[in-house]
């Protein structure tokens, strides 16, 4: 009898296990999922709107003809990937880096495509100071608020 309720107790300690470590993977893998979708639909987002505003306006929010350049690029380079396409890319990235953070590697080689275009946003917006935009989640609010 004794046995038996050590067999179990073992067990159960196996199971609680695996199921503590497949919410704790589970947990990181959303994190990391909820941040680059975030970012992600920024870029899309502020790339969409600034290109479809009409000239007087594009005008009045980046005087600088080079930054408007720059984001008629962005535009198009959003639009020629798919949601299908981005996810792709978020699980390329995963499964070379062992985690979505290649966001705060985006200095190397293991930078992927949807960082850059998120980086190159940052820095249209650093540069246009007409523009004044929150982009609002930092990576360590994504979940927690």
């Amino acid at each position: 009898m004794v046995k038996l309720i050590f067999v179990m107790g073992f067990r159960d300690g196996i199971s609680a296990g695996k199921e503590a470590s497949a919410q704790e993977g589970f947990n990181h893998g959303f994190r990391e999922s909820v941040y680059a979708g975030y970012s992600w639909g920024l870029v899309r987002g502020i790339s969409s709107v600034i290109s479809t505003l009409p000239d007087h306006l594009k005008e009045k929010l980046t005087s600088n003809q080079q930054n408007k350049e720059r984001f008629q690029k962005l535009y198009e380079s959003t639009r020629a990937i798919s949601s299908n396409k981005a996810l792709q890319i978020f699980y390329s990235s995963i499964q070379q880096n062992g985690s979505g953070d290649s966001h705060e590697l985006c200095e190397d080689s293991r930078c992927n495509q949807l960082d850059v275009l998120s980086k190159d946003l940052n820095d249209l917006l650093r540069d246009s100071v007409e523009l004044k935009v929150d982009l609002g989640l930092k990576k360590d609010s994504a979940i927690n608020g």
